[in-house]
């Protein structure tokens, strides 16, 4: 049974919420900042699987949005804004090319989202984190704990079609 426009709406604007909570958990426990960017991402992917194009942009817009206007502490909402909410689009439309072209696509995606996190925080919020600067061990570190990242959401992925989507009673209920 096809899912109405309305309901596909509404769950975007929950899973949005879930999102925002997410990153405000983030912003509020410094150290949680970049494991609830990653949490907040998997909605979007829910979205992905659930409902499909266009409602993901449509999550990621409402989330990236309510972050960057209601969070304390900005550099969760950055995050999301630039890597997190978007990584998950991206990396749907580059794993359908071949493995290397999309692994090229994805490092240069990674490289790119951060040069913008470390632009947007020093010169567009003016952030003052010395952790966060565009130097060769920072580039390094960001390239390895984002791959790592897409490794690991691959294999949330896949849990969460294999495992967490039947319990939910969500299969075939959102199908276009």
């Amino acid at each position: 049974m096809p899912m109405k426009k309305s309901k596909k709406i509404a769950l975007c604007a929950i899973l949005s919420a879930f999102s925002v909570l997410m990153l405000f958990i983030g912003a509020v426990i410094d150290v949680l900042s970049m494991t609830m960017v990653a949490i907040a991402s998997m909605f979007v992917v829910v979205v992905m699987i659930e409902v499909g194009e266009p409602y993901p942009w449509l999550t990621w817009g409402v989330s990236s949005a309510l972050a960057l206007i209601l969070l304390p502490n900005k550099l969760p909402a950055i995050l999301y804004f630039l890597f997190g909410g978007l990584y998950p689009i991206a990396k749907a439309s580059f794993e359908r090319l071949h493995y290397v072209v999309a692994w090229i696509l994805k490092i240069s995606y990674i490289n790119t989202a951060l040069l913008l996190v470390v632009t947007a925080t020093k010169y567009i919020f003016y952030l003052n984190d010395s952790s966060i600067d565009f130097t060769i061990p920072f580039i390094l570190v960001g390239n390895v704990a984002l791959i790592l990242y897409d490794i690991a959401l691959s294999k949330m992925i896949l849990l969460y079609l294999v495992k967490i989507r039947h319990h939910m009673g969500l299969k075939n209920y959102f199908s276009n």
